[in-house]
């Protein structure tokens, strides 16, 4: 029963280039798989006829663009830190990822079977195959919050004598380039700092990129991590992340429109946000998010947000969660506007499920009858969609 629960929930809710080729049969047609290893320094274009497999680190730098066709299958080969086979665009540096519904890019490990976009739910892979390779990130120059008060620092896991390591900066507007219509598949693997890397990492990433219908499957930590920065995102799809589905930090202050969230039974929190940690917390807006479970735990949370955080959060739709599941609101800054929370399929509106809404009660508001189905309709592209109606 609860599996069919589940399924109705979502389906509403729902270089130094080194080169070695080889032909992959491909159905009717042969793709050529092609080894990445190093860095892009010049402009460069992948193309769907393509299987690009991405061997250990591959950094886009000094400025160059990463440019890929719509419906390209990328693998990563196997690997943790420091081996650890990973996407890197290093700040100046752009991508161009613009996908299809029909032709969506698709990122995913060279342990996946598939030889096309089109095989996707033919995958031998599952949701429990985490942490095969190292994600995404992107660093930008736009502001973030540090401890330390400096305007940039490295990220943690990249080796931080290296300055194409570094990301933020005083630039509102970096433009970054512009992902949309991707899939990023079976990533999270060990970064050698005591966690797992993100499907996705956006890194003081500025408010000229554009980031809109992402969508991160079984990654092994979380699903999309911005830290700091001033871009603005859309329709963005996480399932059973291993950690969080979405997660803020150092500032960020940007506004996220469209959000599913499907935590796993080893996920945390739908939400977490951490304000800045610096001279300023960043302002944050968040709208339409539909936040679900498909095996319900104790440990499963709605959202955290911690003391530092300033920002909204408007029209969430939270469903499937155990009772003792707790919205943990510790800021006075954010506010909580149309909230329907159902737990054992019970509505539930009361400032008592929010921990620490009673003194931030000016902020909290709750609805009912909140269908955000017209909003979630953009996501039947997904491989989540495709698995759940298989």
């Amino acid at each position: 029963m609860e599996g069919k629960r589940f399924l109705r929930t979502v389906s509403c809710c729902l270089l130094c280039i080194g080169l070695v080729t080889s032909l992959v049969s491909c159905g009717s047609q042969e793709a050529t798989s092609v080894t990445v290893q190093g860095s892009i320094s010049e402009d460069t274009t992948w193309t769907a006829d393509n299987i690009y497999v991405i061997n250990q680190e591959i950094r886009v730098i000094n400025g160059a663009t990463l440019t890929i066709e719509p419906g390209t299958l990328i693998k990563a080969a196997p690997g943790e830190f420091p081996n650890a086979s990973m996407l890197l665009i290093t700040q100046g540096s752009k991508i161009n990822a613009v996908g299809t519904p029909e032709k969506p890019i698709v990122f995913t490990s060279s342990d996946d079977n598939i030889t096309r976009v089109e095989e996707s739910n033919q995958s031998l892979l599952n949701e429990n195959n985490k942490g095969l390779w190292g994600g995404i990130i992107i660093l930008g120059t736009a502001p973030i919050s540090t401890e330390t008060g400096d305007v940039s620092t490295f990220y943690v896991g990249l080796d931080p004598s290296d300055k194409a390591n570094y990301y933020g900066g005083t630039n509102v507007e970096d433009n970054s380039g512009i992902m949309k219509y991707v899939s990023i598949r079976y990533g999270g693997t060990y970064m050698g700092t005591g966690s797992e890397s993100n499907g996705l990492t956006l890194c003081g990433v500025g408010n000229k990129t554009q980031i809109d219908q992402i969508e991160v499957y079984a990654n092994q930590d979380d699903g999309i991590e911005f830290f700091g920065g001033t871009v603005n995102a859309s329709n963005l799809l996480v399932y059973n992340s291993g950690d969080d589905g979405i997660d803020l930090d150092e500032g960020y202050s940007g506004e996220i429109k469209n959000i599913m969230v499907v935590l796993g039974e080893q996920s945390d929190s739908g939400i977490e946000i951490s304000g800045g940690q610096g001279d300023f917390q960043g302002d944050f807006s968040l709208s339409n998010i539909q936040l679900t479970v498909k095996t319900p735990s104790e440990d499963q949370q709605i959202m955290r947000i911690d003391s530092a955080s300033k920002g909204s959060i408007s029209t969430l739709l939270a469903s499937n969660f155990l009772d003792i599941s707790k919205i943990q609101l510790q800021s006075s800054e954010v506010t909580l506007q149309q909230l329907q929370i159902s737990k054992n399929q019970t509505e539930v509106n009361s400032l008592s499920e929010i921990n620490g809404g009673e003194k931030n009660s000016k902020n909290i508001s709750f609805t009912s009858g909140l269908s955000l189905e017209n909003d979630s309709k953009g996501y039947h592209w997904t491989l989540t969609k495709q698995m759940v109606s298989r």
